[in-house]
């Protein structure tokens, strides 16, 4: 599993917040002073946790009310900011469901308001991890060079970072199945593959609800495709490896990136469909520019 993340650009909440001036000079040592027993508690918890083990709750919680994430994602737009991203994930999420709030009786967005609150607690704990655990979060921010693998397509075929060094170019797209905007751009990604054939290309799917071969999300990332007439390679590989942190860091679905025959990433990864002109319009110039720069094998 992934953290589960943003699709799209939502509005952010505006709070209006008002204190009475008395009461705020008599409550401010107080309220500074639980406010640094929670951060220190928070950072004790994360003591004790790896990232993969919270990301791991926060997958969980989503999991519990899947049906009714999967339609506030759903409501969501397909691009996302770079503002939008720097903020906590459960802030991101409770905006979304407020945003969406108008689908859900009272009783589900409840749930849905403290699904969204405990994801922000989770998120403090993960920010209050050490700095050299905390690092692989933003390898896909950072990182220009896709990290080496060995792993497997969804039909059980050995694959590895080889792949590159047979492309001019290669297209990476990560997904997850409960990812509507993912599944309706799957008819473009084939299309692209095909035409970038002929370039040299290839389109390589990473579903990040297989990265741990679990059989049953293998069939239904493999039913999506085949629901979508989808063809391009898809493959998974170690989710504690370098290239699954990698996958796991990535907080916006689906993110598509461009990599060279050395297997470095061009420019930036391409965070909303394909599907939208404007981001096929950057994909197109990425993947002219790993071209021109192609010396061959």
């Amino acid at each position: 599993m992934k953290r589960i993340a943003a699709i799209l650009t939502s509005m952010v909440l505006v709070f209006s917040l008002a204190a009475c001036g008395s009461q705020q000079a008599g409550t401010a040592a107080g309220s500074e002073a639980a406010s640094t027993a929670q951060t220190s508690e928070a950072a004790s918890t994360a003591q004790t946790k790896t990232e993969e083990q919270l990301l791991a709750e926060e997958n969980d919680i989503l999991g519990a009310n899947d049906e009714l994430w999967e339609k506030v994602f759903a409501s969501m737009d397909k691009n996302v900011t770079q503002t939008t991203l720097s903020n906590n994930y459960g802030d991101f999420l409770m905006s979304a469901v407020d945003n969406a709030k108008d689908q859900f009786t009272e009783e589900e967005y409840a749930s849905l308001k403290a699904d969204a609150d405990k994801i922000r607690e989770i998120e403090n704990q993960i920010a209050a991890l050490p700095q050299e655990d905390a690092a692989s979060q933003s390898a896909a921010e950072n990182g220009s060079t896709f990290p080496q693998f060995e792993g497997k397509d969804l039909d059980g075929n050995s694959v590895d970072s080889s792949l590159f060094a047979n492309n001019a170019f290669t297209v990476v797209n990560f997904w997850f199945s409960g990812c509507k905007p993912c599944v309706d751009e799957m008819d473009d990604l084939d299309a692209l593959n095909q035409r970038i054939k002929e370039q040299g290309g290839e389109v390589i799917g990473v579903n990040t609800e297989t990265l741990d071969g679990n059989a049953d999300n293998i069939a239904t990332a493999k039913k999506i495709l085949e629901s979508a007439g989808a063809s391009f390679r898809n493959i998974y590989f170690d989710p504690n490896g370098e290239a699954g942190k990698f996958a796991l860091g990535i907080m916006a679905f689906p993110t598509t990136c461009v990599v060279d025959r050395q297997g470095n990433i061009v420019g930036e990864p391409i965070m909303g469909g394909i599907d939208q002109e404007a981001n096929m319009a950057t994909l197109e110039k990425l993947i002219a520019e790993a071209v021109a720069n192609d010396t061959g094998k």
